[in-house]
């Protein structure tokens, strides 16, 4: 017991330290190199932070929340931060991501997430609650230390925490989805790059453009986006936008590096319109979600529906229109290649007298019972075990030859013996030494025909037909085999009406 609490300690502290690495990197990162002091504009890394909240239980938070705090801490400490206005901050930065985590549900997966009732207005409240609180503290803190205009302060903290949540969130729950996998699919793989590389070009194109302004392409191209790649693929377009758009404006590139006469700064007017995408874009994304789990919903039903139509209700096996439909492709197909076509009719002995005596119920557990002993019995993909009708069942044995069809038909007549089915109205059987006990047992009639163009296959059901009846004529519990070659039947001999039958369909077909 200790030990494995020690265990659970250490595994613990790792995890924590690799997410303290983690946002030091982070951090390091995006102050240095990919934001600067853009910053100010857009601050992605809360939204990662409520995003794992939200996946982990609250008894967890405080771990995570310190772990969190230490490595942007060290980040922002590094860059020439005083200590103590970095502890303050990371307060800040803690109570925000709280409140934002705790107004939304927690997170087991995208879909049942994204469906959860009223998510949208819990995501804007997340948005827009957890930044305003920490921002007015923040706003406070810099106005009474630094001297810093309390609205300048507080556009600075709040709006570009909310924009990086709005942002981030999305994407950082998306990556936890079986998209992902879904995309890097090697028949996916192409597309993904290719939409996310194009996607990215075109973002880059429109940020860098100043002359011509072309903002208004980009909330078309998302959902472009969102269409070909789903949730996860425009949520990672729409961060590089935010984060193309705050890099080239900060660079005095694009439409906003200098808004002229709208009569507001530049980074107000970069949020601004980042905003509206990060905040309009949700619930197109959620309508296209719930299109596409529609439509997988829809064609599942469908083949279900398909499928229980070609099945019998009673046993799970095949039903008679599935068997017809089944026989004339494979006639068709045998008839092309010139190979053998195998039917077997299995019939319960004496199935009258076991329902008499037994029950329907009982009766309708027998028949379920005989169909599972056929279907282990007969499991390559193009055979099809069917009911047939009342207590028959049909086997159809695609390019299996009359000997294969025998040896089949005797296993599974062995494997109905082994059920050992009581069965009081069917007949004593004795053998030399003892009566043996009453079961249930079943006739076999096989037959196998090359198709040929003056034939059908209801001559193949006929054959099996008429050799189930010499199964049931000569003693039941055996299986008889009608060979159209030579009219040989086994045992039992009625080849004669047989060859007159077979030249008779024969005239009629000619």
């Amino acid at each position: 017991m200790a030990q494995d609490l020690h265990d659970s300690i250490r595994s613990s502290g790792r995890q924590a330290l690799a997410v303290a690495i983690a946002y030091f990197l982070a951090d390091t990162l995006l102050n240095k190199f990919a934001l600067g002091d853009g910053w100010q504009i857009f601050w992605p890394l809360n939204g990662v932070t409520i995003a794992l909240l939200i996946t982990r239980a609250r008894s967890a938070w405080p771990l995570l929340l310190a772990a969190i705090s230490l490595g942007t801490g060290a980040g922002e400490f590094l860059d020439d931060n005083p200590l103590g206005s970095t502890l303050v901050q990371r307060a800040f930065s803690v109570l925000e991501v709280c409140v934002s985590a705790s107004l939304l549900p927690a997170f087991a997966n995208v879909e049942s997430w994204l469906s959860k009732p009223g998510l949208y207005g819990r995501f804007a409240a997340a948005v827009v609650i957890g930044p305003a609180v920490s921002g007015l503290l923040a706003a406070t803190w810099f106005h009474l230390v630094d001297a810093t205009a309390f609205m300048t302060a507080f556009n600075g903290w709040a709006s570009a925490d909310a924009l990086g949540i709005a942002a981030v969130l999305p994407l950082t729950l998306a990556l936890r989805s079986t998209d992902l996998r879904a995309l890097l699919e090697r028949r996916r793989c192409l597309i993904t790059l290719g939409t996310l590389s194009t996607a990215t070009l075109a973002i880059t194109f429109i940020f860098s453009i100043s002359q011509y302004p072309l903002i208004f392409v980009l909330y078309p191209l998302l959902m472009l986006v969102d269409w070909v790649l789903g949730l996860l693929g425009s949520s990672i377009a729409l961060l590089c936008s935010c984060v193309i758009a705050v890099f080239l404006t900060e660079h005095g590139h694009g439409p906003f590096a200098g808004p002229g006469g709208l009569g507001i700064s530049r980074d107000i007017a970069v949020q601004i319109y980042l905003g509206f995408h990060l905040i309009g874009f949700l619930p197109i994304s959620i309508l296209f979600l719930q299109q596409r789990r529609m439509h997988r919903e829809l064609r599942h039903s469908l083949a279900l529906a398909d499928r229980l139509a070609s099945l019998d209700a009673l046993t799970g096996v095949a039903n008679r229109r599935t068997l017809d439909n089944c026989l004339a492709k494979q006639w068709i197909l045998a008839a092309r290649n010139q190979t053998s076509l195998s039917l077997l009719m299995v019939d319960a002995d004496h199935f009258k007298e076991f329902n008499d005596r037994m029950g329907h119920q009982a009766g309708d557990a027998c028949l379920r019972s005989l169909a599972v002993a056929l279907g282990q019995r007969v499991t390559r993909p193009d055979d099809v075990v069917a009911r047939f009708g009342g207590e028959e069942f049909a086997v159809l044995l695609p390019g299996t030859s009359l000997e294969g069809a025998r040896q089949v038909a005797e296993r599974i007549r062995s494997a109905v013996q082994d059920l050992a089915i009581a069965h009081p109205g069917a007949p004593l059987v004795s053998n030399t030494e003892s009566v043996l006990p009453r079961h249930v047992t079943v006739s076999i009639g096989c037959a196998a025909l090359v198709p040929t163009p003056d034939m059908t296959f209801h001559l193949l059901v006929e054959l099996a037909d008429k050799a189930l009846y010499e199964a049931k004529r000569s003693g039941r519990d055996r299986v008889c085999v009608a060979d159209p070659e030579t009219q040989i039947w086994m045992p039992g001999t009625a080849g004669r009406k047989l060859r007159a039958r077979i030249e008779a369909y024969q005239r009629e077909r000619s």
